[in-house]
């Protein structure tokens, strides 16, 4: 029998390690919740602590890369599916000129400062526009479930939400042109545009084309009234659907199901609130082990080193770039004055696409076997993957001050991520 081929102690230990981390992680989130911190970075705290305790007693057992990456896409698909179902056509309608003008401003303004100081100061001009490419992408992740946790609702978490689900996308096309100058450039062949922007424009077609596919396919079970929440029992295996084919075919998982629930919630006739309020409650757990991963996977040791300067140049002028670009573009496009003045606060956070993108520059570079281009791929893994763990403590705090200064935060008391409300 095929069950008799199975080590169930080896399983059940791996269940046991999992429920014992997230319920460890969990307290650490709501202790330091308690105390006015988002429990995202709570989660990421637990995540770092438990490396300690794996470093010294073994226990829990390292997560193996298929664990990693099963974690890492489920949990991103989720949370693309919340942030496309929050996202508001009619709101989106009111201010649609503005809306696009600001996504480009910050993506633009992070990208052209981070380019030109890291090149000004550093000399290197491939770095330069690596870096600045990556600089354009915002956390999906954290940003989202910081609005999720508070109940944030208004112009300002409108935007947020608008801008985190698309500007990963002007990030991948950058930086898929830098990353092609840079091959370029260590070697002989030279990449043309054709072959640079149509994998690119196949991804986010073939991306929007399934998600509002699959939306179409769940219309006729989305239930509606009292009844509204037990739609979620297929709503949630539906956006596994999305992740599953999202990654067969080689499209954008979380782009696939930022469209699929956008398209799902513009195509409900009626209040949508229930439906995905209970499939962000079958989905926490996963959720909650992705930042743990995070917090897991951070190298703090790089801090100590000479890199922190350039790390602390990419971060600063990042920043600026971000807050500086968001300003002056809601400002000349009329947007909502709270939006103007707390949007350039709120887009801090940096994690699972800038790292990824950074992964694939650094393997991509590794495999053209020249040590200018090994050189810059170690680098430039380096600087970001530190940067991020900057980023996910500064940004959720910097978001959550923005939103309760803008007056969307209307709860004192935060939501348990376990348990999302909406």
């Amino acid at each position: 029998m095929i069950l008799e081929a199975v080590n169930d102690v080896e399983i059940l230990i791996g269940v046991l390690e999992i429920g014992v981390v997230i319920i460890f992680s969990l307290i650490v989130a709501r202790g330091l919740g308690n105390r006015g911190i988002p429990q995202v970075l709570g989660l990421i705290t637990g995540g770092v602590v438990i490396r300690g305790f794996t470093m010294v007693t073994d226990f829990p057992a390292p997560p193996t890369p298929e664990l990693i990456y099963l974690i890492t896409t489920g949990a991103l698909g989720f949370i693309g599916y919340s942030i496309g179902s929050h996202i508001d056509i009619y709101k989106l309608r009111d201010a649609s000129w503005g809306l696009p003008f600001v996504l480009i401003g910050e993506a633009l303004g992070a990208f052209l400062v981070v380019a030109i100081l890291v090149n000004f100061l550093i000399q290197d001009f491939i770095l330069a526009l690596l870096l600045g490419s990556i600089a354009m992408a915002t956390a999906p992740a954290a940003t989202s479930e910081v609005i999720r946790e508070y109940n944030a609702h208004g112009s300002l978490s409108q935007t947020i939400l608008f801008i985190v689900a698309f500007d990963d996308i002007l990030a991948i096309i950058f930086f898929n042109i830098a990353l092609g100058y840079a091959e370029s450039t260590y070697v002989t062949s030279t990449l043309s545009l054709l072959e640079i922007f149509i994998p690119i424009i196949v991804e986010v077609i073939g991306s929007i084309i399934l998600g509002i596919a699959l939306a179409f396919a769940m219309k006729p079970f989305h239930m509606e009234g009292v009844k509204a929440y037990e739609s979620a029992e297929y709503v949630f295996p539906s956006v596994l659907i999305c992740i599953s084919l999202a990654g067969l075919l080689h499209f954008s998982v979380i782009l696939s199901c930022i469209v699929f629930g956008f398209a799902l919630s513009t195509l409900a006739k009626c209040e949508n609130k229930a439906c995905i309020r209970g499939v962000e409650r079958l989905s926490s757990p996963v959720i909650a082990l992705f930042f743990i991963l995070v917090g897991y996977e951070m190298e703090l040791n790089l801090l100590l080193t000479p890199l922190i300067l350039v790390i602390l140049l990419y971060f600063i002028s990042r920043a600026i770039g971000k807050s500086t670009g968001a300003f002056f573009t809601s400002y000349f496009s009329n947007m909502p004055q709270k939006v103007t003045r707390y949007l350039p606060f709120s887009l801090i956070s940096q994690a699972g696409v800038a790292l990824g993108l950074a992964a694939f520059a650094y393997t991509r570079l590794l495999e053209l076997n020249v040590q200018a281009a090994s050189d810059i791929a170690i680098v430039l893994i380096d600087i970001v993957a530190v940067s991020v763990l900057i980023t996910e403590i500064v940004g959720p705090l910097l978001l959550k001050n923005a939103l309760i200064r803008a007056e969307e935060i209307k709860e004192p008391v935060p939501v348990p991520l376990i348990e999302n409300h909406t």
